[in-house]
């Protein structure tokens, strides 16, 4: 854990030793903001983590949320100023005004509509996090993704192709996913959506973290050019929808998309935000449904394609969550049976351990004592993941490194009883007594609201993959094609950022079973 304002030894010294190696006191900051893997490399410490995620009056994520508000979203003063006047919370109480909880009255109604934080967690609450709403979302997703997979040309059933899974999964994974979530207006509206999300997620680090735009030109032209993708798509989206039709209580319809958009919209347009942020909310959307579980999809075929035996153990597994569907007769996947899978589930858990960079952010809002230190109120308090989930002596197990992807990391064994009487092993799940450690989605009330629905996707993706295509090894590339020299590494550009993409490719080839 890091903190950006100077602490103080509660034990009578002053200040805490620095970050090593640095000689200038501006030095700190300016790598931070210009080579994020290099400010890690020099970090170190995992303690207290989860006094960052408490429920109190001591720390908040509120800084955060508002700096991705600002450089990712294009925020103007004062759309930042509704967020940073509320002081009424998250939850259903107004914790500034009690008895103005409930919208029976006009005047509780009118208080109501200005709590912009309680709005927005209430939408993602019940559009997103809960079951049932992600559940919809993920039968969308692979509804379409089973789509394309089934009418595309380049996969003809029982012949051999040659692909690389990078390109494949930025292309229509991404595709696949945007038009579940957002409809398909807005992939028809913007041809060049997907390259233009693909060059903000290149930037999308320095934005939120980096130098200020006099300094950093070329991401705000990105920045620009990516909004107003979503500025195109709701312009539209508004004018051809009618909320009073057959369509204006649906799940999923073909302007907006699925209700959780619709609901943003709403909200978006009823608070009074600029039209820039408005486009920019809707735009970070669409970058953070895909620019976290892309990559995470690749690394975890990555790692079954090189190893044949764990590619044959999830495909086993998830054959088992293939069944017919009663109306169209098509296979499909139970997504009730497919979650649980211990093998596959392991295989996630790892691909995030191993690949989530992501600095958890808190203000201190009440004076608090970490280690021995007290932090005064408005200090910056970080932890970074990769730190804390490549920590050896948590993580190392079995003469497997905590640096390493393991599968079986995540699995314990125990004794069942087969159809034939005879006692086996079996693996299970087992995250107990390291779940403090793993923080690839944040923690606390501000935990990434969409965990719920990018797991499903990710492993609704696998499972697709394994079960539908025989995928052989042929060589890694450099992300352009060219031939590599190694395999693929983390991606040093997106340290700090979230899920960080591989820095190389795979070719393969591949032949659809049915």
């Amino acid at each position: 854990m890091f903190c950006e304002h100077p602490l103080r030894d509660v034990r009578g010294q002053n200040g805490v030793a620095s970050i090593p190696g640095t000689l200038l006191p501006f030095a700190d900051t300016y790598q931070y903001m210009t080579d994020m893997r290099g400010f890690l490399s020099r970090a170190s410490g995992q303690k207290n983590v989860q006094t960052m995620f408490k429920t109190s009056a001591s720390v908040s994520a509120d800084k955060f949320l508002l700096i991705v508000m600002e450089g990712l979203m294009a925020a103007t003063k004062n759309d930042l100023a509704k967020f940073v006047n509320d002081k009424s919370g998250r939850l259903k109480t107004n914790t500034t005004n009690p008895a103005n909880t409930q919208t029976g009255d006009e005047s509780a109604g009118k208080a109501q509509a200005d709590r912009y934080w309680y709005r927005w967690h209430r939408i993602l609450h019940d559009h997103l996090v809960q079951t049932q709403a992600t559940n919809l979302l993920a039968a969308s997703y692979q509804k379409r993704f089973s789509e394309f997979l089934d009418g595309n040309a380049r996969f003809p059933v029982g012949e051999w192709t040659a692909m690389r899974l990078l390109e494949f999964t930025k292309k229509d994974v991404a595709e696949a996913a945007i038009y579940s979530l957002f409809g398909p207006r807005i992939l028809e509206l913007n041809p060049d959506l997907l390259q233009l999300m693909w060059d903000f997620d290149e930037v999308a680090g320095s934005l939120a973290w980096g130098l200020p735009q006099w300094m950093n030109r070329k991401a705000y032209r990105r920045r620009s050019r990516f909004h107003a993708t979503s500025a195109r798509f709701l312009d539209s989206a508004w004018a051809s929808f009618d909320w009073s039709g057959p369509d204006s209580d649906a799940d999923w319809e073909p302007h907006f998309g699925s209700r959780m958009i619709r609901e943003v919209a709403k909200f978006l347009a009823e608070t009074g935000f600029s039209p820039g942020f408005c486009a920019g909310f809707v735009a970070t959307l669409v970058y953070g449904q895909n620019g976290n579980t892309v990559p995470i999809v690749t690394w975890c075929v990555m790692e079954l394609v090189k190893d044949p035996e764990l590619f044959r153990a999830v495909r086993a597994e998830v054959l088992t969550a293939i069944v017919m569907d009663p109306e169209t007769q098509k296979r499909t996947i139970d997504l009730q049976a497919l979650l649980p899978l211990p093998v596959l589930q392991s295989v996630y858990t790892e691909a995030l351990r191993m690949h989530v960079s992501i600095n958890v952010t808190r203000e201190i809002m009440e004076p608090i004592v970490l280690e021995g230190h007290r932090l005064e109120r408005g200090a910056i308090l970080q932890a970074p993941s990769e730190i804390i989930q490549y920590d050896e002596k948590i993580w190392s197990a079995d003469s497997h490194p905590a640096s390493e992807f393991w599968a079986g990391r995540h699995l314990k064994h125990v004794k069942s009883t087969d159809e034939a009487g005879n006692v086996v092993q079996v693996p299970q799940f087992d995250l107990a007594g390291r779940v403090n450690d793993f923080i690839a989605y944040g923690g606390g009330i501000a935990m990434c609201p969409g965990r719920f629905f990018a797991k499903r996707e990710i492993m609704i993706t696998i499972a697709m993959l394994v079960s539908r295509f025989d995928i052989e090894f042929v060589d890694w590339t450099t992300l352009d094609g060219r031939p590599s020299d190694r395999p693929a590494r983390n991606d040093d550009r997106w340290a700090g950022g979230a899920a960080v993409p591989p820095d190389r490719d795979m070719k393969v080839r591949v032949k659809k079973l049915w």
